[in-house]
């Protein structure tokens, strides 16, 4: 019953909120290797996303299945959302919650306490307790096995084509992902007002008293970090996973998500929050929303064969605005491709080609141009057809009665 509950759930979100674009376009343009600002990071894997229109923006390795270490929370805490009706439902923590936790992070319940499934879903995503994911786990689904099982049925809903979860906590195990499929899930389990709420949390206090920390909030404090820019995260770290950090930014009215993994581990050194850092400043300080394309702006002009008017320029109905490099609008060009004239064959609606708008000869945006008047013709052909018709007409009685006349005139002579 609670597959089902989770299926009908996941569907209609599905169905109301489209997850990710066109995946694959980078419209950016970056050549990583001449970027300085890039070069030093520590990730071996990168995903930055532009949440506005859902379009990649950066990326690096991101379709590589890899460890996703405490990412997996992530899901965790989704599942548990979705399946649950009452987050303030008080529960007493078991011993079996705390199985197996022995060198993984802890929030700091302890058993026997009786705490609700809210306060174990801030001890997931925060301090990425092990003992709250196991806890929240069991309650939900009565094992770990089968919980896991939900996890991997809301992965095959969201498409995630290269995850595989094995347990909910972590463990590398046979336990994968790819960054292209955390950001299809975290696309997704952002637009749950609860897993938002919780994700863009920094600190909380449980209802018995338990006072938790974002990891990045811990990170920030210890190596004096300005991170107020970022708004939520969720890290991760395993030996074979590296130092994992997804994370959501805002500039601007330009909202991100990010994804890295695999940063290098340095005696406890945060280089994923780092690496974060780098990517968001480089992008915030020399990209922008700009115009590409202003309202009743000229786009092309048609030739209008036998028209009351001898052509029709087409404009913008709209401003269209990318987000690209700074100064990057004023190197851009514009080609149009489809038809020179606009004949009678053509009705009102029709498609009439596209202006191409490209830089450095790669295609940025295409934006299609139809009919959108009613064109006045002359019907020259016809109302000369007409005519020569007419005129053939008289002459055929022209000449049929002169003929009869001259029939007249011979019978007359005769």
């Amino acid at each position: 019953m609670k597959r089902k509950k989770l299926r009908i759930v996941c569907v209609l979100f599905l169905f109301l909120c489209p997850i990710i674009g066109d995946a694959k376009e980078i419209y950016t343009y970056l050549e990583t290797e001449n970027i300085n600002e890039l070069t030093n990071i520590k990730a071996n894997h990168i995903l930055l996303i532009n949440r506005n229109d859902n379009k990649i923006l950066y990326e690096k390795n991101s379709e590589q299945e890899i460890a996703i270490a405490s990412l997996t929370k992530i899901m965790t805490a989704l599942v548990t959302i979705l399946q649950t009706e009452n987050l303030d439902e008080t529960i007493q923590l078991t011993e079996e919650a705390f199985l197996g936790i022995d060198g993984y992070m802890e929030a700091g319940f302890k058993i026997g306490e009786s705490v609700t499934i809210r306060d174990l879903l801030y001890g997931t995503l925060l301090p990425s307790g092990v003992e709250a994911s196991q806890a929240l786990a069991l309650h939900t689904s009565g094992s770990i096995e089968n919980f896991v099982s939900s996890m991997n049925h809301l992965a095959n809903i969201l498409e995630m084509n290269h995850t595989h979860f094995s347990n909910p906590v972590g463990r590398d195990a046979d336990n994968h992902s790819t960054l292209e499929d955390l950001s299809k899930l975290l696309l997704f389990a952002l637009q749950n007002d609860t897993f938002y709420e919780i994700y863009t949390t920094k600190e909380y206090t449980t209802t018995n008293g338990l006072n938790l920390k974002s990891t990045l909030f811990s990170a920030s404090s210890k190596y004096n970090l300005d991170t107020k820019f970022i708004k939520g995260s969720k890290s991760g770290y395993t030996k074979k996973a590296g130092l994992c950090l997804s994370s959501i930014a805002e500039k601007n009215g330009t909202e991100f998500l990010l994804l890295v993994a695999d940063s290098l581990y340095e005696n406890g050194f945060p280089n994923h929050v780092i690496d974060s850092m780098t990517i968001y400043q480089y992008f915030f300080n020399n990209y922008s929303y700009q115009e590409i394309l202003k309202q009743n702006q000229e786009l092309s002009t048609f030739s209008i064969l036998d028209g009351k008017e001898n052509n029709l320029t087409i404009k913008s109905e709209e401003n269209i605005s990318l987000y690209l490099k700074n100064d990057m609008a004023e190197k851009l060009e514009y080609e149009f491709v489809g038809r020179n004239t606009i004949d009678k064959k053509v009705n009102y609606g029709d498609h009439l080609g596209n202006v191409v708008v490209k830089y450095n000869q790669k295609t940025l945006y295409t934006y299609p141009i139809y009919l959108k008047e009613n064109i006045t013709y002359l019907h020259t052909k016809e109302i000369l057809l007409l005519f020569s018709s007419l005129a053939i007409f008289f002459l055929f009685l022209f000449m049929l009665k002169w003929k009869k006349e001259k029939e007249r005139e011979i019978c007359k002579n005769t």
